[in-house]
């Protein structure tokens, strides 16, 4: 007799009060100064919310160009009360100073992609937190050729949950930051010998649900001390609120993996970047740290017009820039289509080289009733020529008139404003292009970009 279990209770994550912390520049109104903000999810015996100091202090270092002077945090805009990073947080807002900045509002670093990782110079506490090296010991050498075989040989299971299905490849540095990984030379942490980011140092196994909560980002991984103040552990941070994920992996040591320190904390940085948008989207000029190609926009005290501020926030930069694997440049385009062109004249050549060697043959026999043409006329005027072949439309279109994809683009363009007003081919089409550079789907999600990609979707 088969033995029916009774429904899955409702999961019993207690519920406690929330709050947000505000992280602000000191050289800014108030009124305009937040930086960014974090939930505070770590809770004491008491049950009151709180969070780890050193990690917003490290937060704040990493979009100040990796401050290589004193920095701290403060409770009063003249930087005084300044906060124990080994203490937990518990007021509304604090300010990040740096020391011996001048009278300008330091610089922040907008985006990941304008960031520089600091090689040599990784906070001690994150060098503190080495990976397993019981791993690495037993011999095995892992070769990235098949990522999937090497982490699953590597981990063998998902490396918060511990669960052994459903699990998928997690990249620390996200794939789309190809880019920047090159710039930066991040392969030099690779544990093989090649530049890819398909490393197992790079790489770690994750529960899907948890790879996608990863990739939000809702989850962080970094270095907190054990309770009596000893060694850093790379342990689970929940960045938003979610009673079932912080009952269950908030501060979670995780298993243990040889993924790169240094991959970790590339990743961190990529996650505190995200909560940047506000700062560069309220409407003020800022004074922004600039890579030399994008400094152009600065004035000469470095400061950025509240327009092209808003240029350089994450959800800007995803829109304007792909991964190379997954779009095509315009010099791409240009060069396909003077290959087409080139080939096109190359058949067109080839074609008149065999006439001409047709007609000059010796051996060559005229059609019955017709007249063999002198060499001379027909390499004046080949089309001419009775054994001429006839031209295929590419031969025959003009080259100065607009090639056919482009005028079926145009009145293709015509009939979407004419048949959608209100652009919801174009929202699609955007929210396709998100997608497209690795924005995660959930559930809903799919769907909807099977029917973005054509796919018809018969509803049984």
């Amino acid at each position: 007799m088969v033995q029916i279990r009774a429904p899955a209770p409702p999961s019993s994550a207690p519920s406690h009060p929330q709050l947000q912390i505000l992280f602000r520049h000191p050289g800014y109104d108030d009124g305009n100064n937040i930086l960014f903000k974090l939930h505070a999810s770590d809770m004491d015996d008491n049950g009151q919310p709180g969070l780890y100091a050193q990690l917003a202090l490290d937060a704040c270092t990493i979009i100040a160009g990796n401050c290589a002077g004193k920095c701290w945090l403060s409770l009063l805009r003249d930087g005084s009360a300044s906060i124990d990073p080994a203490s937990t947080l518990r007021g509304r807002s604090y300010y990040f100073h740096l020391d011996g900045a001048d009278d300008d509002p330091y610089a922040i670093v907008p985006n990941f992609r304008q960031w520089s990782y600091p090689h040599d110079h990784l906070p001690i506490h994150w060098q503190q937190m080495a990976p397993n090296v019981s791993i690495a010991s037993s011999g095995i050498t892992f070769v990235p050729s098949n990522l999937t075989a090497a982490l699953l040989m590597r981990d063998g299971s998902c490396r918060l949950s511990g669960c052994r299905e459903q699990l998928q490849v997690a990249h620390v540095v996200p794939q789309a930051e190809l880019d920047w990984w090159r710039t930066n030379e991040m392969s030099r942490y690779n544990t093989g010998s090649t530049s890819t980011l398909d490393d197992t140092a790079n790489a770690l196994l994750l529960r899907a649900d948890l790879h996608i909560a990863f990739d939000k980002p809702r989850i962080a991984f970094v270095p907190k001390p054990t309770g009596d103040g000893g060694d850093m552990r790379l342990v689970a941070h929940l960045l938003e609120y979610s009673p079932e994920l912080e009952h269950l992996y908030h501060n979670r040591e995780l298993h243990p993996t040889t993924v790169g320190i240094d991959m970790l904390y590339a990743r961190f940085a990529w996650t505190v970047f995200s909560l940047l948008d506000a700062f560069l989207e309220c409407k003020t000029d800022r004074r922004l740290a600039l890579r030399s190609s994008e400094v152009c926009v600065a004035d000469a005290r470095g400061f950025v017009t509240a327009a092209n501020c808003e240029l350089f926030s994450t959800a800007a930069t995803k829109k304007r820039s792909q991964s190379p694997k997954k779009r095509k440049s315009e010099r791409d385009t240009v060069l396909e289509h003077n290959e087409l062109q080139g080939s096109i004249d190359l058949s067109r050549r080839k074609r008149e080289s065999a006439i001409k060697a047709e007609t000059s043959s010796p051996d060559a026999t005229p059609m019955k009733g017709s007249q063999p043409y002198p060499i001379s006329l027909i390499l004046r005027k080949p089309v001419q020529s009775p054994t001429k072949l006839p031209l295929s439309p590419l031969d025959s279109w003009p080259s100065s008139h607009p090639p056919i994809p482009s005028l079926a683009q145009t009145w293709l363009s015509a009939e979407r404003q004419r048949s959608d007003p209100h652009s919801m081919w174009n929202k699609e089409r955007d929210w396709a292009r998100d997608v497209w550079d690795g924005r995660t789907l959930t559930g809903d999600d799919v769907r909807r970009w099977f029917e973005v990609c054509g796919v018809e979707i018969r509803d049984e």
